[in-house]
This record gives structure tokens, sequence and C-alpha cells, in this order.
């Protein structure tokens, strides 16, 4: 079985489109012991163990790693807008508003599981992407990513 997760961002500008962004993102080691777990049923986590629940935004440019547990610096977190699951395939969703994440946005990260609240850094840290916006009150933002599951 193949893990993999994509974030797709649009960026509006006063309501129209201006920018696509499509990225792989890095699925840490924590959340995919945890998946291997899972599916032995050794995982001690509790069942809603990697049930998603907050996107962060951070303005760290560190590159991602695997060993990665927090964002380099979490400024901003939101609860997801909606998630859904259609075959081997789950995305999560979260919109920014005008007011919010208003910083040049480095880190994105997503949360996981019974500790994550709107705390920083709270919850298992299930993947994340490095990018480049500059985020203002101009502009809001829709950001959808994909697990996908694939066998090989």
């Amino acid at each position: 079985m193949k893990l993999e997760g994509f974030f797709d961002i649009e960026i509006f500008s006063e309501g129209k489109l201006v920018d696509k962004i499509h990225l792989k993102n890095l699925l840490t080691t924590v959340s995919q012991t945890a998946r291997v777990q899972q599916l032995l049923g050794t995982y001690a986590g509790g069942a809603d163990a990697l049930e998603i629940k907050y996107f962060a935004f951070g303005d760290d440019a560190t590159a991602p790693s695997v060993s990665d547990v927090t964002l380099g610096n979490e400024l901003f977190r939101k609860q997801i807008t909606s998630i859904s699951a259609s075959g081997g395939n789950v995305q999560s969703i979260v919109n920014l508003g005008s007011a919010e994440a208003n910083f040049g946005i480095r880190e994105i990260g997503v949360f996981c599981g019974s500790l994550a609240t709107a705390t920083a850094d709270s919850g298992t840290l299930l993947a994340r992407v490095a990018v480049n916006i500059n985020k203002n009150s101009n502009i809001t933002m829709n950001i959808v990513r994909t697990d996908v599951c694939t066998l090989n």
C-alpha cells in the first residue's frame, strides 16, 4: 500500500482567482507509524488518532522533515471546513478569509488526533509542506489536501 498526500491551493485576490498551486506534501514518520500500527491493531492512540482536525500556518522556511512533530513557527490554526472520502482518497478542506493568516506563509501543516485543539502545536502532525504565499487582507484562499491510498 502506498500513501501520499497533496495540497491544492487556490488564491483569490478581491474575489478573482490569481494563482493555483499543486504540491506533494511530506507525511511525517509519526503519522506513517500510526497508520501501520492501526492496520495491525496495535496502535494505542485510539480510534481517532489520525482524524484530521486542523490546518496550521507558519512563517518558518525550514524544509519539511519526516521527523517533524510541529511546524517551525506556527502562527495561525483553523479547524477544517469539511472532510470527505471517495474510494481510497480523503479530502480535507480549509478556507482562509480576508482577516485570517495575514503574513508571509512559508509552511502549512495538518494536525490530527484527539489532542489536536485550537492551541498551537497540539495534536499529531500528519503532514507538512513548504510554501511561499504572501497573504494579506485582499486575499482569500481555498486549501484542499488529498490523502491518496493506492495498492502497489
